[in-house]
C-alpha cells in the first residue's frame, strides 16, 4: 500500500487544500473499488489515516481510500463561505480521476464519513446516487434540522452553523437527507444501498434510530448497526470494519 498526501490549488475553494490518499500499489494494473472517506467537524483530511487501520482495510480489498479536506463546513455550499459540496462531488472526483488513474465504475464507488462526514456521505449519496452505489454513516448527523435546532450548542457554533446555513438556519430540501431521499423514491431509480452505525451512548442516537426507522419503511436497501459505544474513535474503529464488511461482503 502506498499513502500519498497531495497538496494542491482548488479552482473551486480558491485555495490550498490536502487530499490524504491510500492505495494499492498495483494501480492501473486492474480496475479497483475507491472509496471517498469523509471526515468529522474537528477532523481533517488526515484524522482517518492516522486514527484507524483504515490503510489495512484499503489493502484487504484493494480498494483506494480518499481522504479530503473539508473544514467544518458540513459537506456544504456555505451560505457565506466557500463551496464544498460542489468540491467534494465535482472537482474532487474528476482531479483523482485525472491523476490517480481511479475507476468510474459507478458500482465500484462508494462514500462513507464519520458525525458530520456521516451526513456529507449521505447526502453526497442520496443526491447522486448513480455516482455511488453505497454509502456509510458513522455515528452521523442524520437529521440536520434536529442539529441545527439543538437548544444545547455553544454559541460559536451557532454562528459556524449560520455561516453554513444561513442567518436563520434555515434547511434547503437538498440540504435535508429525508427530504433528499423522498426526492429519489420518487424519481424512480437506482437507489444507492446505505449503512447506519450509531453507539447506543452517542449523543447522536435518537436521530440515527429515528432515520432507520423512516428508512426500513422505503424501497432503498438499508442496514442499522447500534452497539456499546459513543462518539469517539473506539467505536469509529471497530465500525469501520462493518462498513468495509457492508461495501464489499453485503449482497443485499
Amino acid at each position: 500500500m502506498a499513502h500519498i498526501t497531495i497538496d494542491t490549488g482548488s479552482p473551486t475553494l480558491r485555495m490550498s487544500t490536502n487530499i490524504h490518499v491510500v492505495l494499492p500499489d498495483d494501480i492501473g494494473k486492474r480496475a479497483m473499488s475507491t472509496l471517498y472517506l469523509l471526515h468529522g467537524a474537528g477532523d481533517n483530511a488526515s484524522t482517518w489515516q492516522r486514527l484507524t487501520t483504515v490503510e489495512r482495510y484499503a489493502a484487504e480489498y484493494s480498494c483506494t481510500v480518499i481522504m479530503p479536506e473539508a473544514n467544518r463546513s458540513y459537506y456544504t455550499d456555505m451560505a457565506y463561505g466557500l463551496d464544498y459540496f460542489y468540491y467534494i462531488t465535482q472537482e474532487l472526483p474528476e482531479f483523482c480521476e485525472r491523476l490517480l488513474h481511479i475507476s468510474t465504475d459507478p458500482e465500484k464507488t462508494f462514500v462513507a464519513g464519520l458525525s458530520m462526514g456521516g451526513y456529507g456521505a449521505l447526502k453526497c449519496a442520496l443526491t447522486y446516487p448513480e455516482r455511488y452505489s453505497k454509502a456509510a454513516s458513522l455515528s452521523g448527523v442524520t437529521d440536520i434540522r434536529k442539529r441545527l435546532a439543538d437548544p444545547d450548542m455553544i454559541p460559536g457554533m451557532v454562528s459556524e452553523m449560520q455561516a453554513v446555513f444561513g442567518p436563520e438556519l434555515q434547511v434547503k430540501p437538498d440540504q435535508d437527507l429525508y427530504e433528499l431521499s423522498k426526492k429519489r423514491i420518487q424519481e424512480g431509480g437506482k437507489l444507492p444501498d446505505v449503512l447506519c452505525c450509531c453507539g447506543s451512548e452517542d449523543p447522536f442516537v435518537d436521530m440515527n434510530r429515528e432515520f432507520a426507522g423512516y428508512m426500513e419503511g422505503t424501497p432503498f436497501t438499508f442496514k442499522y448497526v447500534e452497539g456499546p459505544g459513543t462518539h469517539d474513535w473506539r467505536f469509529w474503529e471497530e465500525h469501520l470494519k462493518t462498513t468495509f464488511d457492508f461495501l464489499f461482503n453485503d449482497k443485499n
